[in-house]
């Protein structure tokens, strides 16, 4: 099933939810289960990951050229004076910085010589990191989840860990966190609709999940 059914699907239980919250919080409703409608699928591409997929195939693209770009500039601004590059700020460029320009560089290349797949869950999980630290330092346990959930997600194979039973646990007790954080009524039992409509939606194509893995092997389908 395509990612825009799959989020058609989790908006319209949305809407037919916020039908009895408040005006206030029916933006939160929508979001909530626009996400979880499209987030099993984090495990590949999807409309969630996509500026990431797009950053990823730029850096596996130009990479190696913009990382060299940046050794070099290091090099130079380290050997050279600088003050024949008048469109650069001299006082910016202090040993300290021109060693993190060198080093940045190197990661940039190094980078660039992955997987497309393998270098948009390395952004992934820088992203996650980015998450985990603000969502620490304001004690927002259910962000910690979510970052958890969406730096991980891509190292498993499609349609794997995030289809079963026990992601939908995991998100329907993240949910319950957002929940009790925003109080909004129900959003948990919503949201946790919203990422089931998901997995039954895919249940419904010839590949099917296996939503009791590793318990068993099984592929459920639902046939009609």
């Amino acid at each position: 099933m395509k990612g825009r059914t799959h989020l058609t699907i989790g908006l319209g239980i949305g809407a037919v939810a916020s039908v009895s919250q408040p005006l206030e919080m029916i933006p939160v409703i929508l979001v909530a289960s626009g996400i979880a409608s499209l987030a099993p699928d984090l495990d590949g591409n999807n409309l969630l990951n996509k500026r990431i997929t797009n950053t990823a195939k730029l850096i596996k693209k130009r990479g190696i050229f913009i990382g060299v770009a940046l050794m070099v500039l290091s090099l130079v601004t380290y050997f050279l004076d600088v003050n024949f590059l008048s469109s650069l700020d001299g006082k910016w460029f202090t040993q300290q910085n021109k060693l993190l320009l060198f080093g940045c560089g190197a990661i940039i290349i190094g980078l660039s010589l992955k997987s497309q797949e393998t270098l948009k869950n390395i952004l992934m999980s820088i992203l996650s990191l980015f998450l985990l630290y603000y969502a620490i330092t304001d004690e927002l346990w259910w962000l910690v989840m979510f970052a958890l959930y969406i730096g991980g997600a891509g190292w498993f194979p499609h349609r794997g860990p995030t289809h079963t039973i026990w992601a939908l646990a995991y998100w329907w007790y993240m949910s319950y966190l957002l929940q009790i954080s925003t109080g909004v009524d129900s959003l948990a039992l919503i949201s946790t609709i919203a990422y089931l409509s998901h997995i039954v939606g895919d249940m419904s194509t010839k590949k099917g999940v296996k939503f009791l893995y590793p318990l068993t092997n099984k592929v459920f389908r639902m046939r009609f």
